[in-house]
């Protein structure tokens, strides 16, 4: 039987190395503003539910996002760090899931086959995190079993689920990447326009 896995897109950022650019949510790819083609492709993955964490600017996203059938969970502490927003998401997970995958906004190359792996590996083995690597470089998305979710729900400041995962490295599985490329993420302008060139 499958899981009821549900995916959470971490999308409620300021973006503030964007100060003279749009937020990094609203930014275009292929013609389509990172959040909505992150939200599809989550939508178009095995996950069994897809909610979305806004913050900033979270009703022009909420806009963007209408024409999606996801859930929606607006941050009102955003501020505080990513944190808060795995709290927000946390908390709107369905209550039979079995396992949440949290993802980025900021990733143009994770691709929702990457997703299934992630789900796939999941559904395997008794893990109980779960994530992509490319060699020796670890990344993003992460899915937690429903055992780890009250400890996600004690989390604070802006590190997310690090402290976690150092917590239970023994209990982690890699997925293994056969490029870099899904790990890529946006914190700056100049990245923006490198990816461009990628795509």
């Amino acid at each position: 039987m499958k899981s009821f896995i549900s995916g959470v897109l971490l999308a409620a950022g300021e973006s503030k190395r964007f100060a003279d650019h749009p937020p990094k949510q609203l930014l275009e790819l292929q013609g389509e503003p990172l959040i909505h083609l992150m939200a599809r492709r989550a939508l178009a993955s095995g996950l069994s539910e897809v909610i979305v964490v806004l913050g900033y600017q979270a009703e022009v996203m909420r806009q963007l996002l209408s024409d999606l059938p996801i859930l929606v969970v607006c941050n009102e502490d955003y501020a505080s760090g990513q944190s808060s927003s795995v709290r927000a998401g946390l908390h709107a997970v369905h209550a039979s899931a079995s396992a949440a995958l949290f993802l980025p906004v900021d990733q143009p190359f994770l691709s929702t086959e990457v997703l299934d792996q992630l789900i796939g590996a999941h559904e395997e083995g008794a893990a109980r995190i779960t994530l992509p690597g490319y060699r020796e470089r670890r990344g993003s998305p992460v899915l937690f079993d429903r055992t780890l979710f009250p400890v996600l729900a004690a989390i604070t400041g802006d590190e997310g689920g690090r402290q976690i995962l150092e917590d239970h490295r023994e209990e982690i599985r890699i997925v293994a990447l056969d490029s870099e490329d899904p790990l890529l993420d946006i914190d700056t302008p100049e990245q923006y326009r490198r990816l461009l060139g990628k795509q």
